[in-house]
């Protein structure tokens, strides 16, 4: 076999894997997959009767509980049951299971898990802060959501799975206590002086939010991706052509999911419009959101509960991003301090936008 590892032992590690776990025929390439922050990613060529076929393996952060993965294999099962074959086929092991505890053969390489996945082809071309799409790219991306909210229609939660992060109105409250415990690792890096100097005004966002959860009651809920950015997709043609991480996935509002992708597709990351969401794309995301609800009977058109509740979520799933930022920079390891500072910033700007912008995102969504 051919490795492209520097680390032998991880290729042997890797090689043990899969031929004691899966059948795949002759591993005949292996390659790491950069770009990933929590789990790690690796492309490998395995060969049978003379073709020869790609798949992805990956190895989750030892965080990631089992229940999770479970989740996160059924679901996908799911919506490709559905239909929604965007989302890469899990390979199944010899005994029949999705994935295998690691490292099995005693080595230590950060694993708690693997699974393997059929190899989505197509280009990864953005991440979560390159996000200049062109137009068809970005009308193809906001209906795909809502095809992967319509598959996700019908399905039950297997016992013994589920995301162990609580939907978000349950999740936000501990965010203030956690940011308490923040204060006491600051110290003068540029993030700490950022933090300390936003910290009420993130406070506030959080309690207002926290009190507009009444008002999300009754809106539809159902499997989200919850992590739907334009680095999770792949493009060829001008359109998403497969859709991937879904670790992250859990049962949530819709509304929530379709907030973050707001977020993540509309936000501007440079020029003098840098920590703002671009109003054009906003209203283009929302319509073509709208047109792939109508097209499929599995899900339908934003409620008007959810239009009017869409600034209020929208300022919840970026204090989400907000707090991704905030726990990777103040969680144990050794941060970069002016990587972790543009992502902070960048949500920071994003909250005071979607504020004083409340009744302009009100209206585009009634419009």
């Amino acid at each position: 076999m051919q490795s492209e590892l520097k680390d032998q032992r991880l290729t042997a590690e890797i090689q043990f894997l899969l031929e004691g776990h899966y059948d795949l025929g002759e591993l005949i390439h292996l390659e790491e997959i950069l770009g990933g922050y929590c789990n790690k990613s690796y492309g490998l060529t395995a060969a049978r009767g003379g073709a020869s076929r790609k798949f992805l393996l990956r190895g989750y952060n030892p965080r990631i509980v089992e229940s999770e993965i479970r989740f996160e294999h059924a679901l996908i099962k799911h919506l490709r049951r559905n239909g929604f074959d965007l989302a890469a086929e899990v390979i199944a092991c010899r005994d029949g299971g999705s994935h295998v505890k690691g490292p099995p053969s005693g080595g230590d390489h950060h694993i708690g898990f693997w699974a393997l996945f059929a190899y989505l082809e197509g280009k990864d071309k953005y991440s979560w802060t390159q996000t200049d799409l062109n137009p068809k790219e970005f009308a193809s991306c906001a209906g795909i959501l809502a095809q992967l909210h319509h598959a996700g229609h019908g399905f039950v939660r297997p016992p013994g799975a589920d995301r162990a992060q609580p939907g978000i109105m349950a999740f936000m409250p501990t965010f203030k206590p956690t940011y308490d415990e923040f204060l006491l690792r600051a110290a003068g890096r540029r993030c700490d002086r950022l933090f300390n100097a936003h910290l009420n005004r993130i406070r506030a966002v959080i309690d207002q939010c926290c009190a507009a959860g009444k008002h999300f009651k009754g809106m539809p809920e159902m499997p989200i991706h919850c992590d739907y950015h334009p680095g999770n997709l792949k493009y060829r043609d001008n359109r998403g052509v497969g859709l991937f991480d879904f670790d992250w996935a859990k049962i949530d509002y819709r509304l929530f999911d379709l907030a973050l992708a707001l977020v993540y597709f509309c936000g501007v990351w440079r020029g003098p419009s840098a920590g703002s969401l671009d109003p054009d794309k906003l209203a283009l995301f929302l319509k073509n959101y709208g047109d792939g609800c109508r097209h499929r009977a599995g899900i339908t058109p934003l409620t008007e509960q959810e239009k009017s509740g869409l600034p209020k979520m929208m300022a919840a799933a970026n204090l989400y991003v907000l707090h991704w930022g905030l726990m990777d920079f103040y969680g144990g390891h050794v941060p970069d301090d002016d990587e972790y500072y543009v992502y902070i910033r960048h949500n920071i700007g994003l909250m005071e936008w979607i504020e004083s912008h409340s009744a302009d995102i009100l209206q585009t969504a009634a419009g």
